[in-house]
């Protein structure tokens, strides 16, 4: 499943990308009215939409522990936020 999305991704930013250059090009070749922004902006918040769902689809949870590795480490107040975790996991059997 997720070579099928990788795979239809990248098909769908070529053509993206090279639909939209060879309209934005004719539009510029015939002139006003600039028609092709309205193309653009259409096709690029369908673009957006797909792009958001293939990465919510290819989101487990190796890269979710990354990026929360990452967050920690680039914290400007680590005690904070592992005063946070404590918190969140509840009193410990100590106390």
């Amino acid at each position: 499943m997720m070579q099928v999305l990788e795979r239809h991704f990248g098909l769908h930013l070529r053509l993206f990308v090279a639909v939209n250059a060879l309209l934005t090009i004719a539009n510029v070749l015939t002139g006003p009215p600039w028609w092709a922004f309205w193309v653009l902006l259409v096709t690029g918040t369908a673009f957006t939409a797909h792009y958001l769902a293939y990465r919510v689809a290819t989101v487990d949870d190796a890269w979710v522990d990354q990026r929360t590795d990452d967050v920690h480490d680039r914290s400007y107040d680590r005690g904070h936020i592992e005063s946070i975790e404590r918190r969140q996991k509840g009193p410990s059997p100590s106390d």
